[in-house]
C-alpha cells in the first residue's frame, strides 16, 4: 500500500509539534496551546513526557479574562500597548476588528507570528511581568474590540491602549493634556513679565534719589528743595501785615 503524503500536510503537521513546544516553552496552558495548535490533549500530554517538562510545573486553571491587570500602572498600561503594536507590525493581529475576527485569531500561521512578537516584546522590555496567557488574552481582545482598544494619544500620537471601545480624548500619561500645557505656559510668562517690570521700577528708583513711588507725598523728610520753598512761603508778609503797615505810614 502506498502512502502519499503533500509536503504541506507534513509540513503542517511539524509545524504544530513545534508551535506547541514553542507556546509551552513560553508557559501556555493546555487548552491554550490545543486551540492553536489543533493538536489534542492527549498528544499534548505525550510530547510533555517526551520533551521532558515537568508535570508539576504546568499552569492549571482558567485563561485570565480580566483587562484591569494592564491598566494597573503606567508602565503596564505603556507595555501593554507596545505588546499590541508588535502584534500589529508582526501580522499577528488583523487590521479589522470585531467578534468574528476574535473568533478566527486562534491558528496555527497566527500563534507563530503571536511568539515572535512576543519574544521581540521581552527582548526590548526583558524587566516586564506580561506572561504569554495575558499576551493572548491582550491581542484577543484588541482583535474584538470591546474591553480594549488599541488607539492613539491626543496629545502626543503615540501608540495607547484605551479601556473600552474608545474615546474622543485618551492621554497616555506621559505628557500633558495640550490645554494645560498651553495654560502653563501662559501663566510663566504673565509671571516673567511682572516680575521685569517689578526689577525694572527698583532699579529707577536705586539710580533716582529724588524718585518718589506711587502713592507718597511730594515731599520727603530732609529734602533741602522742599524745605527752601517752605521757609520762603513763611517768610512772605501776608495781604493783612501789608495792609497794617500802610495805615501806620499814613497816620504819620
Amino acid at each position: 500500500m502506498e502512502i502519499h503524503v503533500t509536503d504541506d500536510r507534513l509540513g503542517g503537521y511539524f509545524r504544530r509539534y513545534q508551535l506547541a513546544l514553542r507556546m509551552m516553552t513560553h508557559g501556555a496552558r493546555t487548552q491554550t496551546v490545543c486551540r492553536w495548535t489543533g493538536l489534542t490533549t492527549d498528544q499534548l500530554t505525550t510530547q510533555r513526557r517526551r520533551w521532558g517538562f515537568d508535570p508539576e510545573e504546568r499552569r492549571r486553571g482558567p485563561a485570565p479574562t480580566a483587562f484591569h491587570v494592564f491598566f494597573k500602572t503606567r508602565r503596564h498600561r505603556s507595555q501593554a500597548a507596545l505588546f499590541a503594536s508588535l502584534c500589529h507590525i508582526f501580522g499577528a493581529i488583523p487590521d479589522r476588528t470585531g467578534k468574528a475576527e476574535a473568533l478566527r485569531l486562534p491558528g496555527l500561521e497566527n500563534g507563530e507570528l503571536l511568539c515572535e512578537a512576543l519574544e521581540a516584546f521581552r527582548e526590548w522590555q526583558p524587566e516586564s511581568d506580561l506572561d504569554f496567557e495575558h499576551a493572548v488574552q491582550l491581542a484577543t481582545g484588541v482583535v474584538q474590540a470591546e474591553d480594549v482598544t488599541l488607539g492613539e494619544c491626543s496629545d502626543c500620537h503615540c501608540s495607547l491602549l484605551i479601556e473600552g471601545s474608545g474615546r474622543s480624548y485618551a492621554n497616555c500619561g506621559h505628557c500633558r493634556p495640550q490645554e494645560a500645557a498651553q495654560a502653563s505656559r501662559a501663566s510663566a510668562r504673565q509671571q516673567s513679565n511682572q516680575a521685569v517690570v517689578k526689577n525694572g521700577k527698583n532699579r529707577e528708583s536705586e539710580g533716582n534719589p529724588d524718585h518718589v513711588p506711587e502713592g507718597e507725598g511730594c515731599s520727603r523728610t530732609g529734602d533741602p528743595e522742599s524745605d527752601r520753598d517752605k521757609d520762603a512761603k513763611e517768610q512772605q508778609p501776608s495781604a493783612d501785615d501789608l495792609d497794617h503797615g500802610s495805615q501806620e505810614r499814613e497816620d504819620r
